[in-house]
């Protein structure tokens, strides 16, 4: 990995507007010269998180979040700080400018790329094959018969594997492609003789993409029942492919969820696909698994309306429970697409049509309405045991909710519909909740024993802090701070935050350049960032800049007087010093106090 110089991340930020960043994760509403949206890092109803497109900056003021847009798609997408400008300046159309500083980062990071490089070309490759070879004829047909054509093929860039390893190996080598990084990348496995074949053949081949639209894996079904084989086969979990981390059609989808504020979570890919074919963008599966937290984090950041369409028979409401449980600590609204027994969204439209099934989406009810239903119709309420055992699934997944008010009306309605006493349920669901408190408690311990300690935020004197301030809000302050910066030198040696000022005062980022000042603050250590970012660093107009720095110079100098006497006190107390350094420190500390005083 390289170090990025900090001209490079003031291009990037100069060329990227984060309005259009933050806009397209978050539904952003104007509130007069900024915008304002609930925060993506913490749950709330109410939006306290800004976006000032003057300053080309975030903060929460309920979590205290805040930065540039690289912040932000670093924080929403869990990347690194690099891999992040290398993102926003291939999108700007920006050549950066790197230095190799680690050579084994810099190998993981060809690695990466020969990884990604592999699946682009296999992707095309599987496509061109589905599109124009004979021998996908079958594979072609088979589309057709679920209703689906050349445009959609394109569309998801759906391919084809070949039946033979010979002849994906073939092309493979043809393309440049290393035995090891068609390993490492589960598209070709080795033999028990050392042989190498592919791991797809004769399959109808799915590209799975990451948020960005970069494939990293594949999912590839049989076109015709066969004895002791999956209907579908998917890449192993490779150094750019965790399943659990991924969402299916998420690069397609977060547009138009983070427009709409909804997302539409189904069982597997063929539904994805059937639902935005159908027009409704906003439809995600996870991939191969079971719904995992970190699917729920990232659908919790684009939407705040989740709509669940699961089957409807035992698995299918396994499945639905296990959505909600992960989903319901983010405070978000759930609900559930009552589909007919048998039927997902793909059969459902092929039956009934689109506008039928888009319609039951934007009907879908409440999470605990239709559950209680499907319960009841399953007649697991038709005896006191099963309705025992019912309420206590149901209590469970009440005391998943974060949001104390929404928890309280789910759990009346839930006990008017089962006919329970109110008061009963609230209890066991108190009861149930502090259970699981204590679970998460207990697990946050073990987490943090094992986590690296954060670093707190570098500790600033407020006469630096001043300095620091008005070499970040006002240009001509700047340049006169620099005229005094010989007489700033000791101040900043001995004063807390004294080398974050000397930084500022070293690359001088222009206060009248909202990108400049980003690109500075992105590039120092996280504990000097979140320092400066506790300070009011907003341009203001400043009636009188040349008395404003002659006072704050005075204070930081006031200010290493004080400390240096206190230094000098300290060492007189101290029994250890002999009586000749007595006599020169006292003295010292006299004249130091004189000066202190005339000042």
């Amino acid at each position: 990995m390289g170090r990025i110089d900090e001209d490079s991340i003031r291009r990037v930020l100069e060329a990227t507007d984060i309005v259009d960043v933050v806009g397209s994760y978050l539904p952003l509403k104007r509130a007069g010269s900024r915008w304002k949206a609930c925060c993506p890092f913490h749950n709330e109803k109410t939006p306290s998180f800004i976006v000032d497109q003057s300053r080309q900056n975030f903060k929460c003021f309920g979590c205290g979040e805040g930065g540039s847009a690289i912040t932000f798609v670093m924080k929403m997408e869990n990347l690194g700080f690099a891999d992040t400008v290398r993102r926003l300046a291939e999108k700007a159309g920006i050549s950066i400018v790197e230095e190799v500083y680690d050579a084994a980062e810099e190998r993981r990071r060809k690695a990466r790329t020969a990884l990604l490089v592999a699946h682009k070309k296999a992707a095309g490759f599987f496509h061109r094959l589905l599109l124009c070879s004979p021998k996908a004829a079958e594979a072609r047909a088979y589309l057709n018969s679920r209703g689906y054509g050349a445009d959609m093929a394109k569309r998801w860039q759906v391919g084809w594997a070949p039946d033979s390893s010979r002849e994906f190996l073939a092309w493979a080598r043809r393309e440049g492609i290393p035995d090891q990084v068609l390993i490492d990348s589960g598209l070709a496995n080795r033999g028990e003789r050392g042989d190498l074949y592919a791991r797809f053949r004769d399959r109808l081949m799915f590209p799975i993409n990451n948020v960005y639209g970069e494939c990293v894996a594949f999912s590839g079904r049989i076109l015709r029942p066969q004895e002791n084989v999956g209907k579908y086969v998917n890449s192993p979990e490779t150094a750019i492919f965790k399943k659990g981390d991924v969402v299916f059609a998420l690069d397609k989808a977060r547009g138009p969820m983070g427009k709409s504020g909804k997302a539409l979570l189904c069982e597997g890919q063929i539904d994805v696909i059937a639902c935005h074919e159908a027009g409704i963008s906003f439809a995600v599966a996870p991939l191969g698994t079971a719904f995992t937290p970190e699917h729920a984090r990232i659908l919790s950041r684009y939407a705040s309306r989740i709509v669940l369409c699961f089957d409807a028979d035992k698995a299918g409401m396994a499945a639905a429970d296990r959505a909600f449980r992960e989903l319901a600590p983010f405070g978000k609204d759930i609900y559930l697409v009552n589909l007919p027994a048998g039927d997902d969204p793909d059969s459902f439209m092929k039956r009934e049509g689109k506008e039928a099934f888009s319609g039951m989406v934007e009907r879908a009810r409440s999470f605990f309405e239709v559950r209680i239903e499907r319960a009841r119709e399953s007649g697991l309420l038709d005896d006191a045991a099963s309705s025992a055992a019912f309420a206590r699934e149901m209590t469970a997944l009440l005391a998943c909710m974060s949001d104390s008010v929404a928890r309280d009306l789910a759990t009346a309605d839930v006990a008017t519909r089962m006919r329970m006493a109110a008061d009963n349920l609230r209890g066991a669901v108190r009861m149930a909740g502090r259970r699981k408190g204590q679970e998460q408690a207990q697990s946050a311990e073990r987490k943090t024993a094992e986590e690296v300690p954060q670093h707190p935020p570098v500790k600033m004197d407020r006469a630096v802090a001043v300095l620091c301030e008005l070499a970040l809000q006002n240009s001509r302050a700047q340049g006169l701070i620099v005229d005094r910066i010989e007489e700033l030198l000791e101040p900043m040696r001995l004063l807390q935050g004294g080398g974050i000022l000397k930084k500022i005062l070293a690359r001088l980022p222009s206060p009248d350049s909202p990108a400049a000042v980003q690109a500075f603050l992105v590039s120092l250590p996280q504990p000097e960032r979140d320092a400066l970012g506790m300070l009011n660093l907003e341009p203001i107009p400043i009636p009188d800049v040349d008395r404003s720095v002659q006072e704050a110079c005075s204070g930081i100098a006031k200010a290493a007087l004080e400390r240096h006497i206190a230094s000098l006190m300290a060492e007189l107390a101290d029994p250890s010093t002999d009586a000749a350094r007595r006599l020169e420190l006292s003295k010292l500390s006299v004249d130091l106090k004189r000066l202190l005083g005339t000042m």
